[in-house]
């Protein structure tokens, strides 16, 4: 349904209606996404796994088609109908998160996770592109980053609901209860939201889908573009190898249940890193107003805190100490999203976005997501004595040198704010 009759006076209310079922459908992009790593000492221990095939199950199997198939799919984003590409791979990912419940083996485990990325593929490039097209640029990195909440508050209800469940009625069982609801959430987005005009607010005369060849003309002198990516990847390495191994790290190293663990870190790892998300795309906006370097020092601050934070935590022998440490590093970590993503949609014409988006997305999620779970669990299989007596020292001394990627990270972001203003106002946008 066609939507171009909206104006930015008359769409204040649907707008945001839209953007909170965006929200809602990365939250349990973020749910599916992460329930693994909740599950993955019971998993690992009934199909008889190490941690490197663990991380390969986390992270590669994912983003093999993640980022695969998120191209093409973008590609038809910037073409077809957005609303029918994000319902549709909602349902896909729903389906296989619960087929994941029915893994009985390494590699039945791997074809479920093949098929959640392959339909988490079709969720971010065509949403980032939706919210471009209800909100003007000088909004955009406020309203990417109330999108992007659907990472940590997915993740809080990931830790929190299966941690319960897989105490109390089974890892298989966990899968059932948080992918089936995804069907019907991809039926109700459908309903709800509209396609609207396509660049709508911004100020070009081209709004047609590009070429390919043209996109990739366009993104090759944009080095703002590929600072971001770069600084992106680096930042998602450590995030989401985090993310996939400090549940184990506090099951293996302290006397916690997997319900108390997922409570206890979700509220100091996940509620700060909403907090930072919200942050991090308000900052963005008031400062860059003044001037766009903002949308790129922010984040390095940002990731230069995190580096050092999380280290120092990870050596903590007592979990109350680790806590109190992650909370700082933890509201870092959500501070990147809203500029970044934000600042992807602006440095491009608006037929480019989702395609634009998605080669952002096939760098940081090839080097962040493909790579740092199997990083994580390849250094603790590496660590680990053959007895596996020193199991979870092995896995913090894993975790203790991935971290330090952070700060590698910040020198990217830094690099891209030497050019942003440049390519910002170069696409007219």
């Amino acid at each position: 349904m066609s939507v171009s009759g909206l104006s930015a006076k008359s769409a204040g209310f649907y707008r945001n209606i839209v953007l909170g079922s965006l929200f809602v459908i990365y939250t349990f992009n973020f749910i599916d996404r992460l329930i693994f790593s909740v599950l993955q000492e019971p998993i690992k221990q009934e199909l008889g796994l190490t941690d490197l095939q663990m991380g390969i199950l986390n992270g590669l199997a994912f983003a093999v088609f993640y980022t695969a198939i998120g191209l093409p799919i973008a590609w038809a984003a910037d073409r077809f109908n957005r609303v029918n590409i994000i319902s549709l791979s909602l349902a896909i990912w729903s389906a296989f998160t619960a087929a994941s419940g029915l893994a009985l083996n390494f590699w039945h485990m791997f074809a479920a996770r093949l098929g959640v990325g392959f339909g988490e593929a079709g969720c971010t490039p065509p949403s980032h592109s939706l919210i471009s097209d209800y909100y003007r640029a000088p909004e955009r990195a406020r309203a990417i980053a109330i999108y992007s909440l659907g990472i940590p508050v997915g993740g809080l209800v990931g830790l929190i609901a299966g941690g319960w469940v897989v105490e109390n009625i089974g890892w298989r069982q966990a899968f059932f209860i948080v992918g089936l609801p995804g069907l019907i959430v991809a039926i109700l987005a459908k309903l709800i939201i509209r396609e609207p005009k396509r660049g709508a607010f911004d100020r070009v005369e081209k709004t047609d889908p590009v070429p390919f060849l043209e996109v990739f003309r366009a993104l090759t002198n944009n080095r703002t573009f590929w600072m971001f990516s770069i600084a992106g990847s680096l930042t998602s390495l450590g995030g989401y190898a985090l993310n996939a191994w400090m549940v184990p790290h506090f099951l293996r190293t302290f006397d916690m249940s997997y319900a108390e663990v997922g409570f206890k870190f979700g509220m100091v790892g996940l509620v700060p890193t909403a907090v930072g998300t919200f942050l991090g795309g308000w900052l963005a906006d008031h400062m860059g107003k003044d001037n766009l370097r903002w949308y790129c020092l922010i984040p390095a601050i940002s990731t230069i805190i995190m580096g050092p934070m999380f280290f120092i935590a990870l050596q903590m022998q007592n979990p109350w100490w680790l806590m109190a440490i992650w909370v700082l590093p933890a509201i870092s970590a959500g501070v990147w999203f809203g500029p970044l993503f934000a600042s992807i949609q602006n440095l491009v014409e608006p037929g480019m976005r989702a395609f634009a988006s998605s080669i952002n997305l096939f760098v940081v999620n090839i080097i962040g997501l493909g790579i740092g779970p199997v990083l994580a669990g390849g250094l603790s299989t590496y660590f680990t004595l053959p007895d596996g007596s020193n199991e979870a020292q092995a896995l913090q001394t894993s975790l203790s040198i991935v971290v330090w990627v952070y700060v590698i990270s910040a020198i990217f972001y830094y690099l891209a704010s030497r050019t942003i203003t440049k390519d910002w106002h170069g696409d007219g946008d």
